[in-house]
């Protein structure tokens, strides 16, 4: 068990004592800006300090106290995973106040602030969040008077957990975001099985819920598509995906191998496998199924490259059998580095949300691979549970009362079992 003392500051004189309070300062009724604040008499701390989707850098953080309005600090400022609206504010935090994530989120933070713009998380802030393994117990930390256990959760981003924190017998866990439909049906398991029906409340995600669902049915069925539609397509394949978004590399880099195709990924993906070096994960190497390709115009960080340059593959030798591979790209590198020498007929395998391709840089990039004869497929799965899963899994938990957050669609919620608590932002629950 690891502690962090709470200085006078972080005490919260609105909570009775041996009572803990639950106050979600934003996210109850919008998709994104997840920000929620779980509080004893004596200690606060904040989970997650996202932006808002339509807002970004610009938009305003949510009134938390001691952090973005006038009150004490909180004790730490805990992140469930890497994307920018659960971590788009804390660059607006004090420095003072201490951040708590996962080691893999951690090094996902670098890797993305050194290559996609993405949001830093200084060294000197960083407290990592133990995970178990497999088959291993949860690790608690001590914050204060709080007891924090991280559990990992199945999601899009690699390293995301969801927070339980408990405090005199009292009990409230996070999801963060999750699904489970990915390659990890254990996280699931682990989580019914060690708090079924002995949390106070649950606080939910609920994205998916109250949309129609779009793409494949799960991550399983993502690798059989890329299979089926790379063994006989007789041009280059690309792929567009997140390098965040592990699952989604293992699916691709498994059916170039099942098509006899070897998988090339850019400096960035690169960069990322290094960094979480993790042995179920390969590593890119001269005459492997996986090779590097630098672009053009890139961030050089020798401290990355230099792991991957002997397997650096060329855009020459690539067009040279372009059959032969599969190859992640970014819209610019399309435009940029293939130009006019992309292969006639290249398919896309699209792995994102769709709304992206309405972006400037997409219509380029489809216009080019029409201009070519080329075609694109969507091969994607949301990161996000499906409503039938996620209310599965909310009566399988069987809470004693259930918020939901980063949704449109809450009211949709007054179907579990246990009717949900539709709360307001900065309404505090108190247990």
């Amino acid at each position: 068990m690891t502690e962090l003392l709470p200085t006078n500051n972080s005490m919260n004189t609105t909570t009775p004592l041996g009572t803990l309070s639950v106050i979600v300062h934003r996210g109850t009724n919008e998709i994104g800006a997840s920000c929620i604040e779980v509080a004893s008499a004596n200690t606060r701390i904040i989970l997650d300090c996202g932006w808002p989707l339509d807002g970004g850098d610009e938009s305003e953080p949510p009134a938390v106290p001691g952090l973005f309005a006038p009150g004490s600090k909180p004790a730490a400022v805990l992140l469930s995973h890497a994307h920018p609206d659960h971590i788009g504010f804390i660059s607006k935090i004090s420095s003072d106040v201490p951040i708590y994530t996962t080691k893999d989120t951690s090094k996902i933070m670098l890797v993305g602030s050194c290559y996609a713009r993405g949001i830093k998380l200084p060294a000197d802030r960083f407290r990592e969040v133990k995970v178990p393994s497999a088959s291993g117990p949860c690790k608690t930390h001590k914050i204060g008077d709080l007891t924090v256990t991280a559990y990992p959760v199945d999601h899009s981003a690699y390293g995301a957990v969801g927070f339980l924190v408990e405090h005199e017998g009292k009990r409230v866990f996070y999801t963060g975001d999750l699904r489970f439909h990915g390659r990890k049906p254990g996280m699931r398991e682990r989580i019914i099985r060690e708090l079924h029906g002995k949390l106070d409340l649950l606080v939910t995600e609920g994205t998916n819920v109250g949309r129609e669902q779009t793409g494949l049915s799960d991550e399983e069925t993502v690798e059989r598509t890329a299979v089926a539609l790379s063994r006989s397509h007789p041009s280059l394949v690309v792929a567009s995906f997140s390098p965040q978004n592990l699952d989604r590399f293992v699916s691709f880099f498994n059916a170039a191998k099942q098509a006899k195709r070897t998988f090339v990924c850019d400096h960035y993906m690169a960069a990322v496998l290094y960094m979480v070096n993790r042995s179920s994960f390969p590593k890119p190497k001269t005459g492997s199924n996986l090779r590097v390709y630098f672009p053009k115009r890139r961030k050089v960080i020798e401290k990355f490259e230099k792991h991957s340059r002997a397997a650096e593959i060329t855009l020459d030798e690539i067009f040279a059998a372009p059959h032969e591979f599969m190859m992640l790209v970014r819209p610019s590198m399309i435009a940029q580095d293939f130009g006019s020498r992309l292969p006639e007929k290249a398919l896309l395998l699209y792995g994102m949300w769709n709304g992206y391709r309405q972006k400037k840089d997409w219509l380029k990039a489809e216009a080019l691979l029409a201009a070519k004869q080329g075609a694109i497929h969507e091969c994607h799965t949301s990161g996000h549970a499906h409503k039938k899963q996620l209310f599965d899994f909310i009566n399988d938990l069987a809470p004693r009362s259930t918020v939901p957050v980063h949704t449109v669609h809450r009211d949709e919620f007054k179907g579990l079992n246990v009717p949900p608590r539709l709360v307001t932002n900065g309404e505090a629950i108190n247990l």
